[in-house]
């Protein structure tokens, strides 16, 4: 009788399903929000999540928001990989720093010529500098704090890891909502940078068991990076 396929080998292809699923619908969207204005629903959207949001959601986000502009965020970054490194140890920090790299990426430029809401919720003028897709506080918050949350569950205590990834959570949560409901961005906008830094997040969380198996045979590598001896036993395997 053959042996069933052990639960991370079932995951598997599940997981590379998934991977490509937003890879895929990050670039459609990405290529649906080119045409100049907003898409079916997003006005209506925008104007309704403006209005109904409850005030203590925004005032959240006045606290959250300065650390975030692209001033700020590198600066916040470099305190949280030292932080990490610090816990956690070098290794999760290298895997951290990869991820911030990746949001550097957006900041590069607009990847569509898409205008930010006005206070009236209606289309205006493209700047370059000043557009909306994808919006970067998204990427940044979904990619930097959410691999945080997935090292905080490979590497700290259970009881802290369950408080690291309810606020990490919480403020990914408050962060992409409130992009929309203090119009700073169209929800498309918030959408497409949610799916590409999820797309990001989930590379992350694949290399995160075979970056330190690419190392091991290079000793210069692995007294630079120190990865653990033995991946934690909820990583996916290699294929």
């Amino acid at each position: 009788m053959s042996e069933s396929p052990a639960p991370t080998q079932r995951r598997l292809p599940l997981y590379g399903v998934s991977a490509g699923a937003l890879v895929v619908s990050s670039t459609a969207l990405t290529l649906a929000v080119r045409s100049d204005g907003p898409l079916p629903g997003e006005v209506a959207t925008a104007r309704w999540v403006h209005e109904n949001t409850p005030a203590v959601i925004d005032q959240f986000a006045d606290l959250i928001d300065p650390v975030l502009t692209d001033m700020a965020a590198p600066v916040v970054f470099v305190a949280i990989v030292i932080l990490v490194w610090w816990r956690w140890g070098r290794y999760p920090a290298v895997l951290l720093g990869l991820a911030g790299a990746c949001t550097g990426l957006t900041r590069l430029g607009d990847l569509v010529e898409r205008p930010r809401p006005t206070q009236s919720v209606e289309w205006s003028g493209y700047s370059f500098g000043n557009g909306g897709y994808p919006s970067g506080h998204v990427v940044f918050s979904v990619l930097v704090l959410g691999t945080v949350a997935v090292l905080a569950r490979r590497h700290a205590p259970p009881r802290t890891a369950m408080w690291i990834v309810g606020a990490m959570t919480l403020l990914i949560t408050v962060t992409s909502w409130s992009r929309v409901s203090r119009l700073e961005h169209w929800p498309l906008d918030v959408v497409g940078g949610g799916l590409m830094a999820a797309a990001g997040l989930m590379g992350i969380i694949w290399l995160h068991p075979r970056l330190a198996t690419l190392v091991a045979g290079r000793p210069l590598l692995c007294r630079l990076l120190r990865p653990p001896a033995d991946p934690p036993a909820n990583d996916h395997p290699a294929a």
